[in-house]
């Protein structure tokens, strides 16, 4: 497995936070959502996953993510190319991450 497969599992397997999303008014479990591959030539960081991102393990499956691929000017098939483009979130939790993995 390369660098880039393990850091993108580490970072989706992260639970650090759980009880904190256990406390909140849905409960639900945190599902940091990660969507790249080395190479990619664009990279997009965005907010935290609302909802809907969070039940779909796909970033931007929302209104916001239509909005985008129209600035944009991409197509679906484009913009999820994890080649062509990467997506993560310009904030997860570094607990159980080595921060070499990441710079």
């Amino acid at each position: 497995m390369s660098e880039a497969n393990t850091l993108a599992q580490d970072i989706r397997g992260c639970r650090i936070c759980a009880d904190r999303f256990a406390a909140t008014g849905t409960r639900h479990a945190p599902r940091p959502v990660v969507w790249f591959r080395p190479g990619a030539r664009i990279l997009i960081a965005g907010q935290a996953p609302g909802a809907r991102v969070h039940q779909s393990g796909k970033p931007f499956t929302d209104p916001s993510g239509d909005r985008l691929r129209d600035w944009l000017g991409m197509d679906e098939a484009s913009f999820y190319d994890q080649s062509r483009v990467a997506i993560i979130p310009m904030a997860f939790c570094l607990g159980c991450i080595p921060l070499t993995q990441v710079v």
